[in-house]
C-alpha cells in the first residue's frame, strides 16, 4: 500500500485525501489545527501540526516509507515553509511530488491565453513569491507544478457569500479570470499522479473565464436573491492583497489536461459548477 503526505488538509488537501484514500492510499499529513480534523484519525489518516515556524516534531518518522508529497501551502513572503522547514529532511526523497500554485504566475493578457508554455511574468507579490515557490520544488524534486485559477466548490461559493450578506460586486474595466471546482482539482492531481512526467506545469482552470460580477449574478439569480450593487475598485476600500485579485485580466487554457491525461471536466464553467453546488444543497 502506497503512502502519500500532503502538506497542508485544508480546502483541496482534504478531499484529494479522502479521493486518494478511496483508491486504497495511506494518507498522512499536516494542518495547523490537529483538533479540527480529530475524526480523521478514525479513517486512519495520521494528522501532525505544521505551519511557518513550526517544523514537524519527527520528520525522520514522518516521512518514512512515503511514495508521493504533495504540497497545497502557500509561499509566504517570497518563501515556501515547507522547503524551508523540511527541505533537508527530503534531499534523498525519489518518489512523485506536486505543489499546487496559482496561475497569478502569468503577465495579464486581456486579449489571449495563458497556457502552460507561457513565460511567467507575475503582476503581484503573491504571483512572484509562487513563481520562486515553483522553481524551488522542481529544482529539488521534478516536482509538477499544478496553477490554480479561483479555487470554488461547497461551502466557498457565491452562495455562501450572498446568504450571509458578505458578497460584492467589484467591478474594474476588462477584469477577467477563470475558476476551477475543488473536485476538478483532485481528480487532475489523481490523473497526473498515475500518469506522471517529471516538472510538468498544468494549469487547473475551467473554460469560461469571467468577470466576477457576472458569478455573482448569476448566483443570485438561481437562489432568487438580489445580488449587490456594483462597487468601482478604487470606491471598495480593499486590503492591499483583496486588490491584488482584482489587478487580474487573465484567460487561461490548458494544452494538458484533455491531450495529455485525456480528462474532461465535471465541470467546464461556472455555471454547471454552481448548479451542481446548488443540487448538493450547498
Amino acid at each position: 500500500m502506497k503512502t502519500v503526505f500532503i502538506f497542508g488538509l485544508g480546502y483541496v488537501g482534504v478531499p484529494l485525501a479522502h479521493a486518494l484514500a478511496d483508491l486504497g492510499w495511506q494518507i498522512r499529513g499536516t494542518t495547523r489545527a490537529p483538533s479540527k480534523l480529530a475524526a480523521k484519525a478514525d479513517l486512519g489518516w495520521q494528522i501532525m501540526p505544521f505551519e511557518s515556524g513550526q517544523p514537524l516534531a519527527d520528520p525522520q518518522t514522518a516521512f518514512a516509507d512515503v511514495d508521493a508529497i504533495i504540497s497545497t501551502i502557500t509561499a509566504i513572503g517570497g518563501s515556501d515553509p515547507v522547503l524551508d522547514a523540511h527541505g533537508d529532511d527530503l534531499a534523498h526523497f525519489t518518489g512523485w511530488s506536486g505543489y499546487v500554485s496559482a496561475t497569478s504566475v502569468y503577465p495579464d493578457m486581456p486579449d489571449a491565453v495563458c497556457y502552460e508554455d507561457t513565460p511567467v511574468a507575475p503582476a503581484t507579490q503573491r504571483g512572484k513569491a509562487r513563481v520562486i515557490a515553483e522553481a524551488r520544488w522542481q529544482r529539488a524534486f521534478g516536482t509538477e507544478i499544478f496553477r490554480a485559477a479561483g479555487i470554488y466548490g461547497p461551502a466557498r461559493s457565491p452562495f455562501d457569500a450572498l446568504r450571509d450578506g458578505s458578497a460584492r460586486i467589484i467591478e474594474r474595466e476588462g477584469q477577467v479570470f477563470n475558476r476551477i471546482h475543488v473536485d476538478d482539482i483532485c481528480r487532475i492531481i489523481i490523473a497526473a499522479m498515475t500518469t506522471p512526467r517529471p516538472a510538468r506545469i498544468i494549469n487547473l482552470a475551467d473554460h469560461k473565464p469571467a468577470p466576477q460580477g457576472d458569478v455573482v449574478r448569476h448566483a443570485a439569480a438561481l437562489i432568487g436573491v438580489d445580488p449587490p450593487l456594483p462597487q468601482k475598485l478604487e470606491d471598495a476600500n480593499l486590503s492591499p492583497m483583496a486588490q491584488s485579485f482584482y489587478v487580474s485580466r487573465r484567460r487561461v487554457g490548458s494544452k494538458v489536461i484533455k491531450p495529455e491525461l485525456g480528462l474532461d471536466l465535471l465541470y467546464p464553467d461556472y455555471e454547471t459548477g454552481l448548479a451542481a453546488i446548488l443540487a448538493a444543497g450547498g
